[in-house]
């Protein structure tokens, strides 16, 4: 009777899927063995690699946000905010600077079609209002000038979209296999816009919402530790008003909280509407900057450098002081327009 390998054995398990047992065992000699020659050196390969990790850091959307915190492999970065904050305008100026310094990317999104997420990091680089394409107010020259990007953009930022293969992105395993193909290709970074909308499983279509999203998490974290490039996750929050005035980021995370564990990384995004700013507040962080915040202007769709407390102070007179004179113009306006429908209802009356 012909005999199997171990790995042979392991890859019929996993294509039955069946888990490969875990030995959770240990022995009183294993605990005792820390500390001789083996451990430590294997210890001081662990620092040194640390160190290497730091140094392979890429760009984070900007210099402020790059210099805080590494963005580099073996780490999940959890991108949160409330819906129609800027998940994807973030996902956008993540990809756009790696883009331009020709380093490849997946993009998998379930929300966003390709066209769009191209059309996003070209009107960046032509500093456009991409939102003025959505509403179909961007004229047709500068439509042209951002298609003619796409091939450029093509080469390095790679997207599966929520139109792919009847709906992979929003598929467990689908997302899975993505993860697993880039793996060791020499990709830079991959992109998921956004985690809640990985709502269904393949192999087992009674799992709920919850038990697909916590499965997702789970694996995430296995992979990340494995993996060669870093993660970026997009998440969905509730409004603290929805959660009683809480502002713990696990207690408004929708859906499957949890993903929390998993995270190197948990920004959230808050926009200020008023000044046109939006603070990046990191929530945790295994680099050294939790808890701080970094407020960056919000100009052409890009984010910029985190300013001062006194820039933002002038920041913000600038823009009472614009919104003070729009207001008034609008009063005169309005006044004028009074004036002119009395004087004509007057000249009525008279004839």
């Amino acid at each position: 009777m012909a005999t199997i390998s171990k790995e042979e054995q392991v890859q019929l398990m996993k294509r039955a899927g069946v888990s490969e047992p875990v030995d959770v065992s240990i022995s009183f000699d294993e605990i005792n063995k820390f500390g001789d020659k083996e451990s430590f050196i294997e210890n001081v390969k662990s620092i040194s690699n640390y160190e290497k990790i730091l140094k392979q850091r890429i760009t984070l959307i900007n210099k402020s946000l790059t210099a805080a915190i590494p963005f580099t492999k073996e780490s999940l970065y959890l991108f949160c905010a409330v819906s129609g904050s800027g998940k994807s305008t973030i996902a956008a100026n993540i990809s756009f600077p790696l883009w331009k310094q020709e380093k490849t990317i997946l993009v998998v999104s379930n929300e966003e079609t390709s066209h769009d997420i191209l059309m996003r990091i070209a009107a960046l680089d032509l500093g456009l209002d991409f939102n003025k394409y959505k509403k179909g107010e961007m004229s047709e020259e500068h439509r042209r000038q951002c298609i003619t990007l796409f091939p450029s953009i093509m080469k390095f930022v790679k997207i599966i979209d929520v139109t792919a293969k009847n709906g992979l992105t929003t598929k467990l395993e689908g997302v899975q296999s993505a993860l697993e193909s880039v793996k060791g290709s020499g990709y830079h970074a991959v992109l998921i816009d956004y985690f809640q909308l990985i709502k269904d499983s393949i192999k087992d279509k009674s799992r709920t919402r919850y038990d697909v999203l916590n499965d997702f998490r789970i694996w995430l974290g296995r992979y990340i530790k494995s993996c060669d490039i870093p993660v970026v996750l997009f998440a969905q929050l509730h409004s603290m008003g929805k959660k009683n005035g809480t502002k713990d980021i696990d207690a408004r995370i929708k859906e499957c909280p949890s993903v929390v564990e998993p995270a190197t990384v948990i920004i959230e995004a808050i926009p200020n509407v008023e000044d046109y700013t939006t603070d990046f507040l990191i929530h945790k962080d295994r680099f050294g900057v939790a808890g701080k915040r970094f407020t960056c202007p919000f100009e052409k769709g890009r984010y910029l450098d985190h300013i001062s407390e006194k820039e933002l102070e002038q920041r913000k007179l600038f823009y009472a002081k614009k919104k003070a004179e729009k207001d008034l113009d609008k009063l005169i306006q309005d006044s004028n327009n009074e004036q002119l429908a009395s004087a004509d209802f007057l000249a009525g009356q008279k004839l």
